[in-house]
């Protein structure tokens, strides 16, 4: 057998060599066409820009706020203060807030239609003005010239109470109608899985929109939180400080009764009568002790309050002004040269093999 049917290959196998000749063929068909794929790439690009420039939407600004939220110590008073709460038919045990803020479900209690009612219809300070922010939500958004510019009733539509217990059922269902665009642009995630810090993200139009919305919805987050985790704590409290209160005032009605009683008497010798002034006096002793030991009762509360309440710490703030997101006109531009460029290589491709074709 000779060695040239030994460097024969088959038909479907490839050498080394075929492959640089494959490689050369396809530089020349290159050069041999470079006109055309400059043409192609400039098509490319200007169909890319024209594509971007017509679809293109306002650019938007995401606000973000990296923050740790710590769970209140627990019982905080011990069980001077569980017996306390006992006497007032009030369980003292762990706060009704305990499992309702912990893992998943304080990422779930930030959808709550509950939260949206009461910050959609918070007062803020813009340029020094207080204003609802729905109505400042309606205003900036961009969704009055865009998503509802056909629907004229809210064009001139505002926000008159500041509560959603007292809003109209018109305002009601606003409030239900901005709630649905805030959601989706309002989101709240753990980014880093070592770490136990959330991220809050918000995305509108409008950087101050971004900005107002993230730091309020943190805060009725933050309030709600505060509220829930202490609230037996602040139940009994109440009940403590009006029984202080009722104290103080009988002990003062007391002491002034015994001080007349004993002006009135200074030259009583009548036994019936200074057995009334040692009572007035026993009484006043008693309402004093009393008195004494509910104020020991409210300043420990207080403190189990404090020890209680939930502390959010910022560890990244958002700040103006905020950049907005990459322009998206330029990854149409890079589309669009590559597309070109890919036709144009498929289309001198095609007609160079179309032309060995007719040759042969």
């Amino acid at each position: 057998m000779s060695d040239n049917q030994h460097n024969i290959l088959p038909e479907d196998q490839f050498s080394f060599k075929d492959i640089v000749l494959k490689l050369v063929s396809f530089k020349d068909l290159i050069l041999r066409n470079w006109k055309i794929l400059i043409l192609a790439i400039i098509v490319g690009t200007g169909t890319g820009y024209l594509f971007e420039k017509f679809t293109k939407e306002p650019p938007l600004y995401i606000a973000k706020i990296v923050f740790n939220m710590e769970n209140g110590g627990g019982g905080g008073g011990g069980g001077g203060l569980q017996d306390l709460a006992s006497a007032f038919g009030i369980s003292a045990g762990s706060s009704s807030g305990a499992n309702l803020f912990s893992g998943d479900n304080f990422l779930e209690l930030l959808k709550t239609k509950n939260l949206y009612n009461r910050a959609v219809l918070t007062k803020v300070n813009v340029n020094g003005k207080n204003v609802i922010f729905g109505n400042y939500y309606l205003k900036k958004s961009g969704i009055l010239e865009e998503e509802l510019e056909n629907d004229q009733a809210i064009q001139t539509f505002k926000f008159e109470h500041d509560s959603y217990e007292t809003a109209t059922p018109n305002e009601k269902s606003r409030v239900r109608l901005v709630q649905a665009y805030l959601m989706p642009n309002t989101v709240v995630a753990n980014d880093s899985k070592k770490a136990s810090f959330l991220t809050l993200a918000v995305t509108s139009r409008n950087d101050t929109l971004s900005y107002i919305w993230a730091n309020l919805y943190l805060k009725v987050v933050t309030d709600f939180y505060k509220e829930t985790k202490t609230q037996k704590t602040r139940e009994l409290r109440d009940l403590i400080k009006h029984r202080v209160d009722s104290l103080k005032k009988e002990l003062y009605y007391t002491q002034n009764a015994a001080a007349r009683y004993a002006d009135q008497n200074q030259q009583i010798i009548v036994q019936e009568g200074l057995i009334q002034q040692q009572r007035l006096q026993t009484n006043s002793g008693q309402l004093q002790g009393m008195y004494f030991e509910a104020l020991k009762n409210l300043d420990n509360l207080n403190f189990s309050m404090a020890k209680e309440t939930p502390l959010l710490t910022r560890i990244d703030d958002a700040e103006l002004p905020i950049s907005p997101e990459p322009d998206p006109t330029k990854k149409g531009l890079v589309i669009g040269s590559i597309l070109g460029l890919l036709l144009a290589i498929i289309y001198v491709a095609f007609k160079e093999t179309l032309s060995e074709i007719k040759t042969n």
